[in-house]
């Protein structure tokens, strides 16, 4: 028998277990509703002081709600702890301890409070100790990382956990492996392995042999070590991919190749479908911060999808954007998001990349310039050649000023919008469902605002030579 002293507790039948959740006192004789699982219960037997016969069928009662032990108080009652009892004990696995006279219940429950508080304690702060570790740990690997040695990484995460530390590729072949000072392999040793799968990367193997039990900070800090290493290798061929593009282009551009499709022959992620098509797209900013700003915008959303962003910058607030022909421009305003209100786009019909000439980008750029911020022109222009004739041009320009300026200085007068809707009628082919549709107004407030349009500027757009004037004068001047 063990005693401890302290409490004066003396243990006459061992437990099945050493461990209990409660301390509970009960006197009652039939305590159905009252006795909590893996409970410690004191008495001192008061309901049999004359039935002590009865005893052995209460601890049995106790052991069948579940209770793990009895602490038998020496009183008034019994002086000693009865023999049935210890019997009973003994035949329902239940744990028997004799509790001297002097010593109150009271002082035993709150030891035991005092006792699972400070474990309780002590286990908050190993958990926090835990967690500080792994973080410190990552924090390290990080910075390894970053310098992009494989082998230094491997050996920072295998002194870490006390480990050998292996990773392979796909075939089986070891690509890194380190073994910590302290790992001794004539210890108990435990493993585990982390598998890296990727849709863009070929699928590694992480096993971890250590002389520790691998907790779940140890886990957490495998799961790391893996995504670093799975960055580091991948970035190599990716890097070394991209160099060799632009190395290819670099060849072909010193050596006069102009073709598009040569000059796309070895990209993987080339704007063009299968017969050398690409869709060319201008967009223009209010300034330069907000171009790099859009730009940054488009290239977040390309990367998701795992792809490049192809884009020239044209002068200091408009850039080029070249998509596959399959991307039409109600993608693009998606990804542009938030900035889709604060940009001007003219999108162009798919062309063979090998004919997107200078003159088609510069005829594109000029159309954003009719635009106001929001808008979208969604069709190609003429290219016509007389159309950049000096006398053309000369005409057109004074036409664009007697009809969209008069226009313009009639809205800053009168706050109108005047100058907008006749922008948009003409680049909707005159139908005012689809002109209201992009106003955001009624159709009637549409055709009211074309009557007085046509009264200012002395022009009828139901006729087909002057519609053709005002839609030129729109968008073959570029000054």
């Amino acid at each position: 028998m063990t005693k401890n002293s302290h409490l004066g507790v003396t243990e006459i039948v061992s437990a099945r277990t050493t461990s209990f959740s409660v301390v509970q006192t009960n006197e009652l004789e039939a305590p159905e509703h009252f006795i909590q699982p893996e409970s410690f219960v004191l008495t001192v037997g008061a309901a049999f002081r004359d039935r002590a016969e009865e005893l052995p069928t209460y601890i049995a009662h106790l052991a069948e709600q579940g209770a793990v032990a009895v602490g038998f108080g020496i009183s008034d009652v019994f002086d000693t702890v009865p023999q049935p009892v210890i019997d009973s004990a003994r035949k329902h696995n239940i744990g028997l301890y004799e509790v001297s006279r002097p010593v109150p219940f009271s002082r035993i429950v709150s030891a035991v409070y005092e006792e699972q508080h400070r474990r309780s304690t002590a286990e908050q702060h190993q958990r926090a100790y835990a967690q500080q570790q792994l973080l410190q740990a990552q924090e390290k690997l990080t910075r390894t990382a970053i310098s992009g040695d494989m082998k230094a990484l491997t050996r920072d995460v295998a002194e870490s956990l006390e480990a050998r530390v292996a990773i392979s590729d796909a075939n089986g072949r070891t690509i890194a492996e380190q073994v910590a000072r302290s790992y001794n392999a004539m210890k108990k040793t435990y493993a585990t392995t982390y598998k890296i799968s990727s849709e863009t990367q070929q699928p590694y193997t992480v096993d971890v042999t250590s002389t520790r039990v691998i907790t779940g900070e140890n886990r957490s800090l495998i799961r790391h070590y893996a995504g670093l290493a799975a960055a580091l290798l991948s970035r190599p061929a990716q890097l070394r991919r991209v160099h060799n593009q632009i190395n290819s282009y670099a060849l072909r551009i010193q050596l006069g190749i102009k073709d598009a499709e040569e000059l796309y022959a070895d990209s993987v992620d080339a704007p063009v479908d299968a017969d050398g098509f690409a869709r060319p797209i201008v967009i223009a900013t209010q300034s330069r911060r907000a171009m790099h700003t859009v730009l940054g915008t488009l290239d977040r959303q390309a990367h998701k999808r795992d792809q490049l962003l192809h884009a020239l910058h044209l002068t200091e607030t408009a850039f080029l954007l070249v998509v596959r022909p399959e991307v039409n421009v109600r993608n693009v305003l998606d990804d542009l998001g938030e900035h889709r209100s604060r940009v001007r786009v003219a999108a162009g019909s798919p062309v063979v990349l090998a004919g997107l000439t200078p003159e088609h980008v510069d005829q594109l750029e000029a159309r954003t310039r009719t635009l106001r911020p929001g808008d979208v022109s969604y069709t190609n222009d003429s290219t016509l050649p007389w159309l950049h004739e000096p006398a053309v041009t000369q005409a057109l320009a004074a036409r664009r000023e007697e009809i969209f300026g008069r226009l313009a200085r009639h809205d800053a007068i009168h706050g109108t919008d005047l100058e907008k809707t006749l922008a948009v009628f003409l680049r909707h082919s005159a139908q005012l469902a689809n002109t209201a549709d992009a106003l955001g107004v009624h159709r009637h407030t549409v055709r009211t605002r074309i009557e007085k349009i046509q009264n200012l500027c002395e022009i009828s757009l139901d006729n087909p030579a002057h519609f053709s004037e005002a839609y030129l004068a729109m968008t073959a001047f570029d000054g």
